[in-house]
């Protein structure tokens, strides 16, 4: 009777190892891809002196959802000029629930130096050809 108890409990543990094992709730990956945000509009200053810092406050839809949100500025300088990308993060996986929220920009802000005499070109690059949001800083001494 003892050995019939050992092995009834034997098969037990083995049939609970094989459930766990092969389980229906697998649980799928939850990635973040990056993105370009759309930028509706930006303010900023129309001249500021040499040497100074200047904020340039961008706004706009950032997703459609609350798995969409900023991440950062990707910036590239050439001379007087600079192009700018507000990039995003969105959450993508199978069977992901997303808050239902509209994430905004709302003035997120980013810092310049006005480090030479002249003309700041900004160049706000959104998705899609010749989608630009372009201002003339003017550099006084």
């Amino acid at each position: 009777m003892k050995s019939m108890n050992i092995k009834i409990t034997f098969l037990f543990l083995i049939a609970v190892a094989v459930i766990s094992f092969s389980s229906c709730d697998k649980k799928s990956k939850i990635t973040e891809e990056e993105y370009v945000i759309k930028v509706d509009s930006i303010e900023t200053v129309d001249t500021v002196q040499l040497n100074q810092i200047f904020q340039v406050d961008f706004f706009g839809i950032v997703g459609e959802n609350g798995c969409y949100r900023f991440s950062r500025f990707y910036t590239e300088r050439t001379g007087m000029k600079f192009r700018i990308q507000a990039i995003g993060l969105r959450e993508i996986g199978d069977n992901l629930i997303c808050p239902e929220l509209l994430p905004m920009l709302n003035g997120q802000n980013l810092q310049l130096k006005a480090d030479s005499l002249g003309t700041i070109k900004l160049e706000i690059i959104n998705p899609g050809v010749n989608q630009l949001i372009r201002k003339d800083i003017l550099v006084l001494p």
